[in-house]
Order: structure tokens, then sequence, then C-alpha cells
């Protein structure tokens, strides 16, 4: 196994997010710690995850990544004393990475970290992107300036994962820290042909969290269920749960009964991946993102994908002519681009664009090299 110990003066990383870094979840950020620490550790620097539960039972799947939990306060007013005693118990060449924003008990790590004159990286997950940081504003605005700015400026590297996080977080508080370093994806051995005819429209597809505001889902029900009176072909299916599930199944209500629109609940594993194979085109039309993991697990696979401004990708996927990015996230851009890719689909054009967008994924972001460009940002 090949070692940098030479090269970064650190013996240990210690990456700390809320929950078990369980890649079988919805939860995008439990997949990047989960990846970034093994990947990090398979270049001969021991890692180690803490988490913050809910509950502290060690049901995740197996990795060698030493996995510490520390309970969670249901209101975060308090924290597990534990996890800042063993803060103290770190050497000085022990780097800490902590995810995720406006949380009570990263506040309360950091300053310790700060007391200890420890160093830590700091990524808040697109927190910060202008309409995830302008919903909730004044309380948000509040809790950055008395808490969450501190953990910004005393951090040795702030990575940002968007375009839009990273041009709007200067406008709040600049600092030579930041840096733009996406997301990674662990490539599958196998590629779908997204030109397959499962049936007689192509098959628009989504897999995430049913949020209709931050995902976007629904500017993209109205429009598909315009496209569909227009005389589109089309078909919907979504992977996934969450708070608005409901509510989204009774907008679409019409279309589940003609067999248009179908809802398939969380899946993970192979029943995921067989689903997936039966999409022809991936959409994510989400109104706020840091860089969202399922763009690119669906583009690893070969999927084109039907992307808003702000997941961030759709500079890639223009360059590479790996799908159909939104000039804007509106409904009538989302219908229009609905309109081309079943265009596409006919014409048998997906698979040139789903094999562009793979080829995206293994040129810029395999988690191998991202792990180590953030190494040497943690030495910078």
């Amino acid at each position: 196994m090949e070692s940098i110990f030479d090269e970064i003066n650190m013996k240990k990383i210690i990456h700390i997010a809320l929950g078990k870094a369980n890649p079988n979840r919805m939860n995008g950020v439990n997949q990047v710690v989960h990846q970034l620490a093994i990947h990090q550790q398979a270049l001969g620097i021991p890692v180690n995850i803490w988490g913050i539960a809910n509950d502290l039972q060690h049901n995740y799947p197996e990795r060698p990544v030493k996995t510490a939990l520390y309970q969670q306060d249901k209101h975060h007013l308090k924290i597990d004393a534990k996890i800042l005693a063993d803060v103290q118990k770190q050497t000085k060449d022990t780097f800490f990475h902590i995810h995720g924003a406006f949380i009570p008990e990263f506040y309360r790590i950091s300053k310790r970290l700060q007391q200890l004159n420890m160093r830590y990286a700091y990524t808040p997950h697109g927190a910060f992107s202008p309409k995830a940081f302008q919903k909730g504003y004044w309380k948000k605005w509040l809790y950055f300036n008395f808490f969450e700015k501190n953990i910004l400026q005393k951090a040795q590297l702030v990575q940002l994962l968007g375009k839009d996080e990273a041009e709007y977080l200067p406008k709040l508080l600049f600092s030579d820290n930041q840096a733009l370093i996406p997301n990674g994806q662990v490539l599958p051995t196998t590629i779908i042909d997204a030109n397959t005819r499962f049936k007689d429209g192509p098959v628009f597809g989504f897999c995430g969290r049913i949020d209709l505001y931050h995902k976007g889902l629904d500017l993209f029900m109205t429009a598909f269920q315009e496209y569909r009176a227009e005389g589109g072909k089309g078909y919907f299916e979504l992977i996934g749960n969450g708070r608005d599930f409901e509510e989204l199944q009774k907008r679409s209500e019409n279309l589940i009964q003609q067999g248009v629109v179908t809802f398939h609940d969380k899946q993970f594993g192979e029943q995921k991946w067989n689903l997936l194979k039966k999409f022809n085109i991936f959409i994510h039309t989400s109104r706020m993102e840091g860089f969202p993991m399922a763009v690119l697990e669906a583009a690893s696979l070969g999927l084109p994908c039907l992307t808003s401004p702000e997941t961030n990708i759709n500079d890639h996927i223009r360059q590479y002519k790996a799908g159909f990015p939104l000039e804007k996230n509106t409904i009538n851009d989302i219908k229009e681009a609905i309109f081309q890719a079943e265009k596409a689909w006919q014409e048998g054009q997906l698979l040139a664009k789903g094999k562009a967008a793979r080829q995206l994924v293994e040129t810029h972001f395999s988690w191998q090299e991202i792990a180590k460009k953030l190494l040497e940002y943690y030495e910078k």
C-alpha cells in the first residue's frame, strides 16, 4: 500500500459527522464521509470516523475504517462529554475534518480544537449556497454571526463543493482558507444502455429524498404533467422517501392511476441498482445543493442527466454533452428539456450521452484523486 507519510505531516485523520456515515442512507453526507474516509486510509494514513448519533448501535456496512459513536442530544442543547474528552486525547499530528453546518455540537468541538491548537477542515455541504442560506435567513444570519463564523475563520480549510457556494460564501465572510473541491464517485463496473426501450416512451428517474422545495420535485412534476398533456410519451419513476412523499403522490394521483408515474420508496443495494437500470434519463431539478451524490452516481452508471443550475454540475454536462442542463430552473425550461430528452431517446442518442456522462465522472470526480487533493489542502 502506498504511504504518503513522508509528504504529509499528519499521523491520523478523524472525520466528524452527524449520524454514522452509513452509505445505505439517502443523506448524501453519509456517503461522502464513508467514501472519503476509505479512500484516504487507502493512501496509507489511519482514518477514524466519529459519528454523533441518536443511537449507538453499529448498524452500518463493514468498512476498514474505525468508527466511534457518541450520543446525540435530541435538542442539540448539550454534547456528549466523551467526544470532547476524546478530542483532548489526540496528538497534535491528528487532523480533524468536520462535516455539516449550523450544528451546535460542531461549534463546541471546533472551540475545543482551537483551545488545543489542533488543526481541522470544515465542509458545510452546500449550506452556504444562496438559496440554502436564504431559507430561514434571519435565524441563519444570527447563528452564522455568533457561532458559524468562528468555525469558518479558524479552520485550516473550508471545503466548498459547488460553484454557487464558492461564489456566495465570500460575500458573507472572506478568508483565504476556502477552496472549491467537489464530491467524488466510485465507478461501477458496468454501464447502462440509456437507449434501452423498456416502455413505449423514455423513463425519467429520480433517486433521493422526497423534498418538494429542496429537490425541486414540485417544479419537475408540474412540468412533467404539462409535457404529458401536450402529447409527451415519457414516464417518471421515483426512488426514495421523505417528508413530502405523500404530498407528491397526491399531486400526481391521475398519472399514478394511468401507470405513468411510479413511486418505489427508498431502496438500497441490488434493488436500487435494478431500478436504476430501467431509467433512460436521470433528473435532478434542485433549488439548492452542494454537489449532489445522486447525480454523480447516475452519471457514473451511464445515465444522461437533466439538471438544474443549482446542482453545480451543468458546466461539466455541457462540456461533455452528457445530458440536458437547464439554463433556468423553471417549469417551462424543464418541460422543454423533457421534450428534448424524449427526442434524443427516439433518435437513439442517449447511449452516447450516457457514455459521456460516465467519462465526465471518471475524469473529474474520482474519489482517489479527491482524497489526495484534500490531503494536500490539509497541509496548506
